[in-house]
């Protein structure tokens, strides 16, 4: 597999975007939640719903891979204008829910990468959603989550991430 001189320069970016977001305070998490409740409200309605389901820390990392999605995102000129719905994302984490239920049913390991490869051929963004997953991998506190709740969540955040895409790039 060649990486395109784009990708290269996108997963820079997201490396710069984590190492930002692993050192915000209270006063960017203030300052932040205020905009992204004017133009995305539905990020916040999505953190809040994981607030009963997570422990501490592990919503903690989550509002910080939120934050991480908004920071990718927040500087195009269509996240002011159109803003994530609530039937939006639930159209997309069910097609992503129906994809790994065929996923799981497919038999052999090539069908079963020529499956992921195809999902993840359209995204735009596949170097935030990988270092997403690699934030899954190294943080304690998501590491000791339950693999279920993992799995759920996952599913949520790449749905976000494709909700962003279909505002920015009018897919």
């Amino acid at each position: 597999m060649i990486i395109k001189k784009n990708e290269k320069k996108d997963s820079l970016k997201v490396g710069q975007l984590i190492k930002k977001i692993d050192r915000i305070d209270g006063g960017y998490v203030n300052k932040e939640s205020d905009i992204i409740s004017q133009k995305q409200p539905f990020l916040i309605s999505l953190l809040l719903g994981y607030k009963f389901d997570l422990k501490e820390l592990e919503l903690e990392e989550i509002m910080k891979i939120i934050f991480l999605i908004w920071e990718y995102f927040k500087n195009s000129n269509q996240i002011e204008k159109v803003k994530i719905s609530e039937s939006q994302f639930d159209r997309i984490q069910q097609r992503n829910i129906h994809m790994l239920k065929y996923f799981d049913g497919e038999q052999g390991h090539s069908a079963k990468i020529e499956l992921i490869a195809s999902d993840l051929g359209h995204l735009k963004s596949k170097s935030l959603l990988i270092g997403i997953i690699l934030l899954f991998t190294q943080k304690a506190s998501l590491l000791e989550m339950k693999n279920e709740t993992r799995g759920i969540i996952l599913v949520g955040l790449k749905s976000l991430i494709e909700c962003f895409e279909e505002i920015v790039y009018k897919r």
